[in-house]
């Protein structure tokens, strides 16, 4: 019987993940299964008690059961086309409001320019800094009279932003909708946003019906070429992530938790949750690669860098 208990106890969490990850209802519970590290965590000290008291066949379970879930998680970088044509760079980072070292982003900005950088938690004064980027980066949203910095965005880029907008939801969250000409008849409607971290259920629900606006949104105007870009808070391993803007390309990255700026977070302890969607109608536009870059520190986020192209 206490053999048959200690059995149970070593396949129950992986079930109960395969459970609960099939429901997309209760808040904490998408949470929970959207971070795979923590029940590959969890099965690699299953595996270190099991191998301290020879237990082999055990072992093997929590070996295998923790290779499985290492497998869930993020990576560092992802190729998708190998050979990228006519290709433009895209930024995206959390800044983090309270980053120590927001001049790291300045610098990094400048020597590492990219064709658009979308940007969250943009302080009032980082955003005056950033302005000084305007010979590199002429065209910018975010920061103007009037405007603001909707949910704590600013859109950056070399190439013109036209049409550019501000959706506000009945909850008072900011969608931004501009339209990026990068270059002669390749218009693309970008809709940025940063809905709250799920910390709570009202919050989960705002979250939720943030994203689900976007794609109303992406319904009633339509466009040949569409960029859904930010911080949202949404574990790429969650069913509800599988189901968001259906046709659309993405590929995620590992992004957050970035733990501490004295050593190299690894991807594998991390999620994926700063995502960027592409969608061409004629399907010849393709995401080719997107990279979790090391630098600018100073955010509990990764900056993202991905390329488009042909």
């Amino acid at each position: 019987m206490i053999r048959m208990a200690i059995w149970i106890g070593l396949i129950l969490p992986a079930g109960l993940w395969l459970i609960l990850f099939l429901n997309d209802d209760i808040w904490w519970l998408e949470n929970v299964t959207g971070y795979p590290a923590l029940f590959a965590g969890l099965y690699l000290g299953m595996l270190g008690l099991c191998f301290i008291t020879k237990h082999w066949a055990k072992s093997a379970v929590c070996a295998g059961l923790s290779c499985v879930f290492f497998l869930l998680t993020p990576v560092k970088a992802r190729t998708v086309l190998a050979n990228c044509s006519n290709s433009v760079s895209i930024l995206q980072y959390n800044v983090f409001y309270d980053n120590p070292d927001s001049n790291s982003l300045i610098s990094y900005l400048a020597n590492h320019p990219a064709d658009l950088v979308a940007l969250q938690e943009v302080s009032p004064k980082l955003g005056d800094k950033l302005k000084s980027l305007s010979d590199l980066y002429p065209y910018m949203y975010g920061g103007q009279e009037g405007v603001g910095y909707p949910s704590g965005q600013m859109i950056l880029s070399r190439h013109a932003l036209t049409d550019s907008s501000v959706f506000m939801t009945p909850d008072e969250q900011s969608i931004i909708r501009t339209t990026w000409q990068v270059g002669p008849q390749q218009a693309i409607t970008i809709f940025a946003a940063h809905p709250p971290s799920p910390r709570t259920k009202a919050l989960w629900h705002r979250r939720n019906a943030l994203m689900k606006t976007i794609e109303s949104l992406n319904h009633q105007y339509p466009s040949d070429e569409v960029l859904v870009i930010g911080d949202f808070n949404l574990s790429s391993r969650s069913l509800r992530f599988t189901k968001l803007f259906l046709g659309f390309q993405t590929a995620p990255v590992a992004s957050w938790p970035n733990w501490t700026n004295l050593f190299q977070t690894p991807e594998a302890s991390m999620i994926a949750i700063d995502h960027l969607w592409l969608k061409s109608a004629s399907g010849l536009r393709r995401i080719c690669q997107r990279d979790s870059l090391s630098h600018p520190q100073g955010s509990d986020h990764k900056m993202i860098r991905t390329t488009i192209g042909y």
